[in-house]
């Protein structure tokens, strides 16, 4: 009796079992992480130069990169938004931004009083001087520039140009129509080259590249210790203050170092 009674039990725990009313102790559940649904995370437009390096660019392969690019990204994926990035004419940015075809510029603008006037800045990232170049060989000194005996050319909307405007046309040095505007680092190098122009006024880092194995040479600095930082609309505190704490992270975290010596950017100074 006993032996067939064993046998039933262990019967009726098996037919439990295989119908569900029996089941192996188990732990806590596994914690489910559910992603942020890409077509709800924040999505902002960020204006660029395109021929701008080492900060914003268009590689040989056809691939956008550089230093802001990069840094821009990062601080994307920290902050837990969506960046899309549009070139546009330099002298046409900031019309763009507050026109509202951009949500910000990220790509060694300057800081400007100017500028402050029509638009947000963080807080700065990175301090740049101006650059002079000629042809090698021409004999054209860095007093020639000053004095205003050269025509001279930069791009339009930037900060060489606002330079150029104030020290050399407005102070009477040098006939306005001496002052020859670009609308990218390209053309203004090549009409340096072709002499369209005696001398080309450029921030340093970029001008340094676009003239690296031509015929060119910088001859000197222009001290301006230009202020780089990104732009948002006057109407955008909450994106103002996302950017100004995704910098902030960035420059305290390594990866901000590993940038700067990738891109070669040592000799120029971080911003406090």
């Amino acid at each position: 009796m006993k032996k067939t009674a064993v046998i039933f039990i262990v019967i009726i725990i098996a037919f439990m079992a295989a119908s569900g009313c029996v089941s192996a102790p188990t732990g806590p559940a596994p914690a489910v992480i559910t992603p942020v649904p890409h077509d709800e995370r924040p999505q902002y437009v960020i204006g660029f130069d395109s021929d701008y390096p080492p900060f914003t660019y268009i590689d040989s392969a056809g691939n956008l990169t550089g230093f802001d690019i990069e840094a821009a990204r990062w601080i994307a994926d920290r902050q837990g938004f969506d960046a899309e990035f549009v070139a546009v004419p330099w002298d046409r940015i900031i019309p763009a931004l507050n026109a509202g075809t951009i949500d910000m510029i990220y790509s060694g603008l300057t800081v400007t009083p100017e500028r402050e006037k029509d638009v947000n800045f963080t807080t700065s990232y990175y301090t740049v001087n101006l650059s002079v170049a000629i042809r090698q060989g021409s004999g054209i000194t860095m007093q020639d520039l000053y004095t205003g005996r050269l025509r001279t050319g930069t791009q339009a909307g930037s900060s060489g140009a606002v330079w150029a405007e104030e020290n050399l046309v407005r102070s009477g040095k040098m006939p306005a129509e001496n002052l020859v505007l670009y609308p990218d680092l390209s053309t203004l190098t090549g009409n340096l080259l072709n002499e369209t122009i005696d001398a080309s006024v450029f921030d340093a880092p970029p001008q340094e590249r676009a003239t690296a194995g031509t015929s060119l040479t910088i001859i000197g600095t222009i001290p301006t210790n230009d202020k780089y930082a990104v732009a948002v609309r006057k109407t955008d505190p909450q994106l103002l203050a996302l950017m100004d704490d995704g910098l902030r992270q960035l420059m305290e975290d390594p990866y901000w170092q590993q940038l700067v010596q990738k891109y070669d950017l040592a000799s120029e100074s971080r911003s406090p």
